[in-house]
């Protein structure tokens, strides 16, 4: 059960990251909870959530991937041919990504950020658009920066960080929903078992991620940590 914050955030606990995953699939793309498949992330941010997605970088160390626009107004990108930050116009419903994501990351990596930002927009719009009442001429946004949080330092964590630790535990779930994610794990587990007798556990380990991983079209480490909280462990 979803929790509310005082400040009306939503504070939603990691057992519930599938079931909200299944609820943005459901409204946005029923299609991936038909059959397996490769989620068309940027074709459902554009086509069936009418958000409009454009390529600029954010940072100058690469520290930000993406943004959510939840209002219109004034917004800081990175300009590479000066090596400066400026102020730009943005509508509200605009998604900004890095454009170098799959360079300096991978396809992988682009299309969980282009989910992380969508999941912003889904579920914690409401909370940045009361925000804007405060200022309406900044574009009122919520950054998602690369690395890892504390989580042993939950209790001072702010609305943005819980609402940041929620897109980043569900948007990999939206890519990878749990049965259809079940299907092709066994699928795969059972296609590589056979190399797995000559070559070890540590094969069949790797094997399973990297073909999930390209199925999926997400990042192996992504693919190898839905695989551990699916409950498969494949080596010894």
């Amino acid at each position: 059960m979803s929790v509310e914050l005082s400040s009306n955030a939503p504070h939603i606990c990691r057992d519930e990251f599938d079931k909200e995953a299944l609820e943005f699939l459901e409204k946005y793309y029923p299609e991936a909870l038909e059959q397996p498949m490769a989620v068309p992330i940027l074709y459902v941010v554009r086509h069936r959530m009418g958000l409009r997605v454009v390529e600029k970088r954010l940072t100058e160390d690469f520290s930000v991937l993406g943004q959510m626009c939840f209002t219109s107004g004034l917004t800081e990108i990175y300009d590479k041919e000066d090596g400066s930050y400026k102020m730009v116009k943005a509508r509200f419903g605009t998604m900004i990504i890095d454009p170098d994501t799959i360079a300096k990351r991978n396809e992988g990596c682009k299309n969980n950020t282009i989910a992380h930002e969508a999941f912003h927009w889904h579920k914690h719009r409401d909370y940045h658009i009361a925000i804007s009442l405060f200022d309406s001429k900044k574009a009122v946004r919520i950054l998602s920066a690369f690395g890892e949080y504390d989580e042993s330092n939950r209790a001072n964590w702010s609305d943005e960080d819980w609402m940041e630790w929620q897109a980043r535990g569900i948007a990999p779930r939206i890519l990878m929903p749990p049965e259809q994610f079940d299907e092709m794990a066994t699928r795969y587990i059972e296609e590589h078992s056979n190399e797995a007798d000559l070559h070890g556990s540590w094969y069949l380990h790797r094997a399973v991620i990297n073909s999930l991983a390209d199925f999926f079209q997400v990042s192996k480490q992504s693919a190898e940590i839905r695989l551990s909280e699916r409950g498969y462990y494949l080596r010894e």
